[in-house]
């Protein structure tokens, strides 16, 4: 080897990029201005977005928007009447609301509620004078008597969620303190098909509904006068009021076992009460949620069907037996498991045994085939456990205010004692959903010391004895032709359902 040369493993090691300091801190620079070029880029849009928001306090969720109807014939709940300045319930309407009314120019210092939802929130059978709206605005009249309380019904007979929605939208115009849905028994009512339900909401479908930039875009490409709530032409006609199956003369057999349909009704249902409580928080406006409470105890299955694929000889033997009020309890239980065997999702084998249990004070057992037997009723007329856990689950996960009422009205079990059994006590219903007077005043007093929590209120230290005061004056305003009233609707509903498909006799 000559003098001088060296070998490569003798040569010094040139320095790498990565250990050269000059082009570390070139690199450096390069990734600071990428990072900030993406900052550049992203700002005006942050910037636009929390101008929007400071600016614009209504909601950025269309609700008039829905994904299976075109809700275009939807017609404005309230009409304003110049002569008084106020805004009524519009006469047209009074078919399935009663009549309300608010100032349109709000009062100063005033505290304005809006409830939202369907029949129970009227009041039926009784109506608003007895309603829980009506016990928390004389329960916060009560307890701060200077403040000028407007507690709005917008109850509407048979509305589901999908139509108080709507409502929802108009009323967030009319400057509301609080908003108070109760929805969920009338979901399953109304005929449609669900061949155009998106899947559930995702995050990045969650921050596009929540943009105020986003939906100021959507405006400027549908135009200032786009017609709110049109659909695309896949969409289903929603009519102007609400038209159930029941309200058709063969409406009873347009029930039918059908598990993908009560799946998309279900979600259906979420994604509406999804919509409706990121409209409020997006408005600033408090809401209360409410959990629908129904009957477990007193209410059969409005209708029962046999599966296609059971034997229907073999079963008769053992319903037979189950329907046989002459024979013993255990023999009744037994064919009710023998029945369930055949057919696990027979409402009325879940209703006798449930009912036998509950008489015999046997509550887990009660509850487990009581709410077996709503879910699996063919005329679902209650809101049933999918939409309940769903709804408690959606409330969690978006921190809102809840009243649950199947727990509120959880007080006692079958013995008469002070422990709750998971079933809400039958003698707060007045038929299969709708509370009695007792029931509503409970609703409505843990609305009203929620509300006071909400809006930093600090009660009268006489609220208790006003409240007892005022709720005396608002009965003894009751004429004997109000509860007459009340008992022929009761009495009408009563008889309907003496007709519901497979009549159950304990």
């Amino acid at each position: 080897m000559a003098i001088g040369n060296k070998s490569a493993e003798d040569q010094p090691a040139a320095l790498t990029p990565r250990e050269s300091p000059l082009v570390s801190h070139r690199s450096r620079r390069r990734r600071w201005f990428r990072l900030a070029g993406i900052v550049l880029a992203i700002l005006p849009f942050v910037v636009a977005e929390v101008t929007l928001r400071w600016f614009d306090r209504g909601p950025t969720v269309d609700l008039s928007s829905d994904p299976i109807f075109d809700t275009s014939a939807q017609r404005p709940l309230f009409s304003f009447d110049r002569a008084e300045g106020r805004y009524h319930i519009d006469s047209s309407r009074y078919q399935f609301f009663r009549p309300a009314s608010f100032s349109a120019v709000k009062p100063h210092g005033a505290r304005r509620m809006f409830v939202l939802g369907g029949s129970t929130v009227q009041g039926r059978p009784y109506e608003t004078e007895t309603a829980f709206p009506k016990w928390s605005e004389l329960r916060l009249k009560a307890a701060m008597p200077n403040v000028d309380w407007e507690v709005v019904n917008c109850g509407g007979v048979s509305y589901a969620s999908y139509r108080v929605a709507i409502i929802l939208q108009e009323v967030l115009r009319y400057e509301p303190d609080v908003i108070v849905l109760y929805c969920g028994h009338n979901e399953f009512l109304e005929e449609r098909s669900y061949n155009t339900l998106s899947p559930g909401e995702g995050f990045l479908q969650s921050v596009v509904s929540r943009s105020k930039l986003i939906d100021a875009f959507r405006r400027v490409v549908k135009g200032d006068n786009a017609t709110p709530g049109r659909q695309n032409s896949s969409a289903q006609k929603l009519t102007s009021d609400a038209v159930t199956r029941l309200d058709l003369v063969d409406g009873m057999r347009r029930y039918n076992r059908d598990p993908r349909w009560r799946v998309a009704v279900a979600e259906h249902y979420l994604q509406t009460m999804r919509r409706m409580i990121i409209a409020c928080q997006q408005a600033g406006i408090p809401l209360i949620l409410c959990v629908p409470a129904a009957d477990l105890v007193a209410t059969p299955p409005f209708k029962v069907t046999l599966a296609d694929e059971v034997d229907a000889n073999r079963f008769a033997e053992f319903w037979d037996r189950a329907t046989d009020i002459a024979l013993s309890e255990p023999e009744r239980l037994e064919a009710c498991r023998r029945c369930l065997e055949l057919d696990q999702d027979h409402a009325g084998a879940h209703f006798i045994a449930g009912s036998l249990h509950w008489l015999a004070g046997r509550s887990r057992l009660a509850k487990e085939h009581l709410t077996a037997a709503r879910d699996t009723d063919v005329c679902p007329l209650r809101a049933t456990t999918p939409l309940i856990t769903g709804l408690r689950k959606l409330a969690q996960t978006l921190d809102v205010e809840t009243i649950d009422c199947p727990l509120r009205f959880d007080r006692q079990n079958k013995l008469g004692h002070r422990l709750p059994d998971g079933i809400p006590d039958p003698s707060l219903f007045v038929d299969h959903v709708h509370p009695s007077i007792s029931g509503h005043q409970m609703i409505g007093e843990d609305i009203a010391n929620r509300v006071l929590q909400l809006l930093n209120c600090t009660a009268d230290s006489d609220a208790e004895a006003n409240f007892h005061e005022l709720a005396q004056e608002q009965l003894r305003s009751l004429d004997e032709t109000y509860f007459n009233r009340a008992k022929q609707r009761l009495e009408g509903l009563q008889n309907w359902a003496a007709g519901r498909a497979g009549k159950l006799s304990l």
